[in-house]
């Protein structure tokens, strides 16, 4: 996360644990196919499900060079239980060539990309240490759109200094 490698800060956002907010996530240094095994496992107890979104949640999913993302995206669209490829990312972490391989493995399965706003404001923006303007957030939707991908728009309400009428 460009929060946390020193572009833009090295605390991270401040609603973030240390896990980048990925504390029940799988093992990152197993292969992707391991992971979803090892989460199938640890699931099918509770939800005896056969099919499942791969969810790339912790930190920041596009903040890597394409040819890195999409082995791993690959790979787990790849994986025969997989229907849906759900991507949290950052507004300022997608750029255009990000946004063409997003589109294209939607071709092959469903993409959601998850973007943290958490606050249109500014000065909370600033106090939480986000790291972009609201405008960022505003481009890389449209673009996101535009290119025909799902977006969950994620927000936090009560934030420090907002009133009911911020929310």
């Amino acid at each position: 996360c460009p929060n946390r490698d020193g572009t833009l800060g090295k605390c991270g956002c401040i609603f973030c644990s240390e896990g980048g907010s990925g504390d029940f996530a799988g093992d990152r240094t197993h292969p992707i196919h391991q992971q979803i095994e090892e989460q199938k496992a640890r699931l099918s107890p509770k939800f005896p499900a056969t099919h499942f979104i791969a969810y790339f949640q912790a930190y920041t999913n596009t903040y890597a060079p394409v040819p890195y993302l999409e082995k791993i995206f690959q790979e787990a669209i790849s994986h025969p239980g997989i229907v849906a490829l759900s991507i949290g990312t950052r507004p300022d972490c997608l750029e255009d060539d990000v946004v063409e391989l997003l589109s294209r493995l939607n071709m092959v399965k469903p993409v959601w990309v998850e973007l943290g706003l958490q606050t249109i404001h500014e000065s909370t923006a600033a106090y939480i240490r986000r790291g972009y303007p609201l405008s960022c957030f505003e481009d890389s939707l449209k673009r996101l759109r535009a290119a025909g991908l799902e977006v969950v728009v994620h927000t936090i309400l009560g934030l420090p200094g907002e009133s009911r009428e911020d929310i």
